[in-house]
């Protein structure tokens, strides 16, 4: 049995400011640590219910923040950028029982949540798929949804968990915080909140069975800048639409194409000066 793992950091115990995001932070070595903890429980609770093999993807920032020296041996690791799958890339290779989704925080419209954004950091206002506000748990759940593979499980803040469960449905969540703020919250001990943790992994593998993938059919995209230069830029390119000075839209053949737009959407945007 093989288990696809994708993990962020802002909805990590422990983790509530921009103190814990990357290498400038005073935190984030912590918070590393902190987010390696909660994926090396995650999988050690996997393997004592029948997991063989574990695929992870570190998904956050740089896509160097887990410490792989830590990982158990049955783990293999998607690290760095760009990919084609962003958060989710290595879930098209093989089978997968199920896929779990660790870390998760709320989308960049969301009026709560701790760091809450939408896979561009702060350059995206919203994203929304078919006309309805996406967070990246939805998108990366339509992802392995194209791969048949069902989410089983989210962590993270009591606000993104609410909103995962909006978007995609019934699946077993492990709150381990509780917004306050864009940057203050209410936590658990990272040692409670790993048991937690331990304890939703076999509750969601248990349910297998009547998992089900959330599948987004023929996706029309839309992204909504904070600012206006990256849309006048993307609608020079014949495939996107500009409906107002903030938004473009574009019409995806499938999720694996949508996917592959928004990462050469973020990886373009990260070049502008504005």
């Amino acid at each position: 049995m093989r288990l696809y793992i994708s993990a962020d950091i802002e909805g990590i115990v422990g983790v509530v400011s921009r103190d814990h995001l990357g290498p400038e932070g005073f935190e984030y070595e912590n918070a590393r640590r902190w987010m390696t903890d909660t994926v090396v429980h995650a999988c050690e609770s996997a393997r004592e219910e029948g997991v063989d093999e574990i695929v992870l993807s570190d998904s956050h920032g740089n896509g160097e923040s887990i410490l792989i020296d830590r990982l158990p041996d049955y783990v293999q690791i998607v690290r760095s950028w760009p990919r084609p799958l962003m958060m989710m890339q290595g879930v098209e290779i093989g089978s997968y029982a199920g896929a779990m989704l660790l870390g998760y925080h709320a989308g960049a419209s969301h009026m709560g949540g701790v760091l809450s954004h939408t896979i561009g950091g702060t350059a995206f206002a919203e994203v929304r798929i078919n006309g309805e506000i996406m967070p990246e748990a939805g998108i990366n759940a339509a992802i392995a949804g194209h791969y048949d593979v069902p989410v089983i499980l989210a962590s993270g803040d009591d606000v993104a968990l609410s909103e995962i469960s909006e978007k995609i449905g019934d699946i077993v969540q492990v709150e381990v915080k509780k917004a306050y703020s864009t940057q203050s919250a209410l936590m658990l001990t990272p040692a409670v909140a790993h048991k937690k943790l331990r304890e939703g992994v076999k509750t969601a593998l248990a349910k297998i069975g009547s998992a089900k993938p959330f599948k987004l059919e023929n996706p029309v995209l839309e992204i909504v800048f904070r600012n206006r230069l990256p849309a006048e830029y993307l609608s020079y390119l014949k495939c996107v639409e500009r409906t107002d000075g903030y938004t473009i839209r574009y019409h995806a053949d499938d999720i694996v194409d949508l996917s592959r737009f928004i990462q050469f959407v973020v990886g373009y945007n990260s070049r502008l000066t504005f």
